[in-house]
């Protein structure tokens, strides 16, 4: 299939966790300039629910990030039928609420497989098929992986208790500098994107009391709670050539909040 003549055309991407939140952003900003999709997530109905059977352009497959199966099964899902597989943004993560002193090991666990772990097996099911390929001659091959502002500051203090959300998502940071270094010489740049609050599924904790709602909201400073359309937009200037020379970093996009 031919793509829209936009800033992906003809490129092959997959985007995990794309059945809502960021991971559905990124997917439909990406269908609209030009991109090849596969949309992936753990919840096959929810995906179902997101992107109708049909789309031009679309595929969707069904997997565990945390599983080596299930990451192989999603690579195979765009690198089979196409032959190509230009852009991986990983978007599939999970976020838990407990109190150092009373968070159990397999809470601990679950967020480590999903965030880091995730990233990590997902990242190198891709990698190995994007190193197998030719290398295009006109352009490079892009991994980006969401991180989170809070892999750099720590909200414990503001009712946000995740200790080990912020530890997943400092290992994302390290796993794209690290991997940025090693993919390099193939052609293939790895960012991240590290997001300040976002108006999805996962925020509604943060979001869904008033009174919370407009504290947080005065803490930043362009004075607006994020959307996903907002990380969609820095994605898809990593994805691109736009991007040809960025490699290893981690592009904030938070209102302001981290620096204030």
């Amino acid at each position: 299939m031919t793509g829209s003549g936009g800033r992906l055309d003809g490129r092959t991407a997959l985007i995990t966790g794309a059945a809502s939140g960021i991971g559905q952003g990124v997917a439909q900003r990406f269908l609209a300039e030009g991109a090849l999709v596969t949309a992936a997530d753990i919840d096959g109905e929810k995906l179902a629910a997101a992107f109708p059977a049909g789309a031009e352009r679309l595929r969707t497959v069904a997997g565990d990030v945390a599983d080596p199966a299930g990451a192989d099964r999603m690579a195979d899902a765009v690198a089979g039928p196409s032959g190509s597989l230009d852009i991986l943004v990983n978007c599939a993560g999970i976020v838990m609420y407990t109190n150092f002193l009373e968070l159990p090991l397999a809470e601990w666990q679950r967020v480590q497989d999903v965030n880091a772990t995730g990233t990590f097996l997902v990242g190198q099911a891709v990698a190995r098929r994007m190193t197998a390929m030719p290398r295009p001659p006109d352009r490079t091959r892009a991994i980006i992986n969401i991180a989170s502002i809070e892999a750099m500051i720590v909200l414990a203090s503001s009712g946000h208790p995740q200790v080990h959300y912020n530890a997943s998502k400092g290992a994302v940071l390290m796993i794209t500098r690290a991997l940025a270094i090693e993919l390099a010489a193939h052609g293939i740049r790895v960012n991240s994107i590290c997001p300040g609050l976002i108006e999805t599924p996962m925020s509604a904790y943060a979001l869904s009391d008033p009174e919370k709602r407009a504290r947080i909201q005065a803490q930043i400073p362009l004075g607006r709670i994020g959307r996903p359309a907002d990380i969609a937009a820095a994605a898809l200037f990593l994805a691109s050539e736009e991007s040809s020379y960025v490699t290893g970093e981690a592009l904030i996009v938070d209102g302001g909040y981290i620096v204030q």
